[in-house]
């Protein structure tokens, strides 16, 4: 089979196979069989189209500094460029084969925050941009939906953390409404933690459940998580609320119920069809090796089976090589034909994240400020202080959510540094120092508490030790009948009084 693409050869890597810019594309013999015959999705990321110049991607974000210097202008760019990345990256699936995608939460920056937040439909381009997306993703019968962020958590018992939540599920509902696909495209939450009692969260979930107005329920679905709520945990809330389950094998795997994930299956789709809507589930892998279930929490690169659901469900693959780990199950399971040259290989997927990840750029100046005597040239200064000055140039597209997320919160103001002083013990031209500090307010006291002179303690410094090491200002300050006394009966008799007197001597040469 030969598929003409000659107009995106681009969207490829060189390493990948054309002939007069034309895709060869064989029917590959699969390794193992499957009746399924539902849509492969990944999330959020295409690395082959990340990877390309221009990139093309949904996740461009910025900090929120950077929107205060540069102005909500420069979140409304990112925000545009996202969405009218959409497109392409939906003909490159349909090309593939693959027509079940998970659209970035990061789409448009900071869109949700409580000071610096605004609507969607405000940024001048964007519902075309959206709608145009819609439109495609219709036209092609893909399905797309949307994850909110684990912070977005409903049943927590902070009533500001449920406000941001609430907040965050309009800015997704207004993206999906605007896309307009219908019901099928969910956004996926979890429950959240635990706070101590899980009968009280689920509680408190259902009563802050009626605080979301109803065409953002509409679009709500649950999912199990690893740590906190099992499917079992989960399906009773599901079912008295209306609200669709959506099975992850993987965090079943780690978190199991009484009954396995396949018993539950008839009660779970029966939300969905009672809604509806299309079941969608998720599969992942853990990492080859893990063992703990912290280790088996993270995904593997790409996964090697299918779960056991029904044929016709959406799946959602999470692996961390995004649409290569779907393009390997297609070749695995002779589910769709797949390019020559595709999958990528891991040597070729090591590469792409290398072009995907730009590294920001700092550049360090180092000024030097000499201070000269009267009369007298920088040759001759007194002393030269270094400066450095950091001119940092970032790739804002490349930020993480946990940047972005930490840049919300202004730092607090510095305070000033109180003087200190560190105990000392003078023994045989050593000095034990200790690593307490004694904080010294308006005025200055002797110690006292003195510092044994034990092994134990603190380590002996070397006495190669320069003199300036000892400052004069922190011995006078040190009452030394109550330091070195107490020192000296604790001292080897060959050392002594006498040891402590060679200090002395040394101190006066100083």
């Amino acid at each position: 089979m030969i598929y003409n693409f000659a107009k995106n050869a681009s969207l490829f890597p060189k390493s990948h196979l054309f002939i007069s810019h034309r895709l060869v594309i064989h029917r590959h013999m699969p390794t193992q069989t499957t009746t399924y015959k539902g849509r492969l999705g990944y999330a959020c990321l295409n690395t082959i189209l990340r990877a390309q110049t221009p990139s093309i991607f949904c996740s461009r974000t910025c900090r929120l500094e950077t929107i205060r210097q540069k102005g909500i202008e420069y979140a409304y760019e990112l925000g545009l460029q996202n969405a009218r990345d959409i497109v392409p990256m939906l003909r490159w699936n349909e090309q593939h084969g693959i027509r079940f995608m998970r659209l970035s939460s990061e789409m448009f920056p900071f869109a949700s925050h409580d000071v610096v937040g605004y609507s969607v439909r405000d940024v001048p381009g964007a519902v075309e941009a959206l709608k145009e997306a819609g439109d495609e993703a219709r036209r092609l019968g893909h399905r797309l939906t949307m994850h909110p962020g684990q912070f977005c958590q409903i049943a927590s018992p902070r009533s500001v953390v449920v406000r941001n939540a609430i907040r965050e599920l309009q800015y997704h509902s207004e993206i999906l409404d605007i896309i307009g696909l219908g019901p099928d495209s969910v956004m996926i939450i979890h429950m959240g933690g635990v706070f101590g009692d899980k009968a009280g969260t689920i509680a408190r979930f259902h009563e802050n459940w009626k605080q979301i107005p109803k065409h953002i329920q509409d679009r709500i679905v649950l999912e199990n998580d690893e740590i906190c709520y099992s499917v079992q945990d989960l399906l009773p809330t599901c079912e008295q609320l209306g609200i669709p389950l959506v099975l992850d094998w993987h965090h079943d795997d780690i978190l199991r119920s009484e009954k396995s994930a396949v018993e539950y299956l008839p009660r779970i789709n029966a939300i969905w069809e009672s809604r509806g809507i299309k079941p969608k589930q998720h599969y992942s892998e853990s990492r080859k090796g893990a063992e703990t279930p912290m280790q088996r929490r993270a995904h593997s690169d790409r996964v090697q089976r299918l779960p056991p659901c029904q044929d016709d469900v959406d799946l959602m693959i999470e692996a961390k090589d995004k649409e290569q780990a779907v393009l390997h199950l297609f070749k695995t399971f002779g589910l769709h034909p797949v390019p020559d040259g595709l999958p990528v290989s891991e040597a070729e997927q090591i590469e792409l994240y290398k072009q995907a990840k730009k590294p920001r750029k700092t550049v360090t100046k180092v000024v030097l400020e000499a201070e000269t005597v009267e009369g007298g040239s920088k040759a001759r200064a007194k002393r030269k202080r270094k400066v450095k000055v950091q001119e940092t140039i970032e790739d804002e597209e490349d930020l993480k959510s946990d940047e972005c997320e930490a840049a919300q919160v202004d730092p607090p103001p510095k305070r000033k540094s109180r003087k200190t002083v560190k105990k000392v013990a003078i023994v045989d031209e050593s000095i034990v120092q200790d690593t307490e500090k004694v904080t010294l307010k308006k005025r200055r006291k002797p110690v006292d508490d003195p510092l044994p002179a034990t092994s134990t303690t603190a380590p002996l410094a070397k006495s190669r030790m320069t003199r300036n090491s000892l400052k004069a200002s922190m011995l006078e300050i040190i009452t030394p009948t109550t330091l070195v006394e107490p020192v000296i009966a604790t001292l080897p008799a060959e050392i002594g009084e006498e040891g402590v007197q060679k200090v002395g001597r040394r101190r006066k040469a100083t």
